[in-house]
């Protein structure tokens, strides 16, 4: 993924680890639906920091490939990856391969930050074996974002990533990108947001403080104010308090069958 304006290679660090630890269970559902254990050969595109594709070299003995764009965040996976995963520069719409080299090529909230992303697709197609999968873990819609009361910080962050070129209508799209790209496709939501909807207030409420000093760099650094972050934040912990607020972010995998 493209290096986002908004945080340091090291701020990506700690946001992509507390990712990968939030959908971890999610995570491995998909991976033991595709049967990750027996892939001989995959590739993990979009890889950053590598810990997801730490994560991935747990589950299987099969040889992984990480790529991305961004030698900065690579420079930490191979700190942080064995040996045995090979990590390097490369781009998702070029990728430098020959057909039918993998049995797994899989994804995680890549296709967003991608312009060409039918031709992305169809890369990750074409160098996928007979028979192999594509999987897309996870593909947000940022502009189908429900909520009430209305959230002002999801609202200033869609535009925000509208104006840096992220394409909010990725997740919708997803099944028409594999089914174009010659995919037999399975589609999926992601119901994590709903699960911590239904946590005790007293969770919602730790969970957020948690969380917040990440949120406030953000809204800092797009241009709120000190009291525009205090007033949010206060209005909403009264929202949870109350119990009456509902925040639902719609993301979407995808299993592609190269038949």
């Amino acid at each position: 993924m493209p290096e986002n304006e908004l945080h340091t290679t090291e701020e990506w660090i700690e946001i992509l680890k507390r990712q990968a630890e939030f959908t971890r269970e999610y995570r491995h559902n998909l991976y033991q639906k595709i049967d990750i254990k027996d892939k001989k050969r995959i590739l993990d595109i979009g890889c950053g920091t590598g810990v997801i594709t730490a994560d991935i070299a747990s589950l299987t003995q099969g040889c992984i490939t990480g790529i991305d764009i961004d030698k900065k965040k690579l420079e930490y996976a191979r700190t942080l990856l064995p040996d045995t995963v090979d990590i390097m520069t490369a781009d998702a719409v070029t990728l430098p391969f020959k057909d039918n080299t993998f049995d797994l090529v899989v994804f995680h909230v890549v296709l967003v930050h991608i312009k060409e992303q039918q031709k992305a697709v169809k890369e990750m197609a074409r160098v996928t074996q007979k028979n192999g999968t594509v999987l897309a873990v996870l593909e947000p819609d940022y502009a189908g974002e429900l909520c009430y009361p209305e959230n002002k910080m999801l609202l200033a962050l869609l535009e925000h990533f509208e104006d840096m070129g992220v394409d909010t209508t990725t997740g919708r799209r997803l099944k028409c990108l594999f089914s174009r790209a010659g995919l037999k496709t399975e589609l999926g939501i992601c119901t994590i947001p709903l699960d911590f909807l239904n946590k005790d207030v007293t969770e919602q409420l730790a969970d957020f403080q948690k969380n917040f000093p990440s949120a406030k760099k953000t809204l800092a650094k797009i241009g709120w104010t000190d009291e525009q972050i205090e007033d949010y934040e206060q209005e909403t912990l009264e929202i949870i308090k109350e119990n009456i607020g509902f925040s639902f972010t719609p993301a979407f995998y995808a299993i592609g069958r190269k038949m």
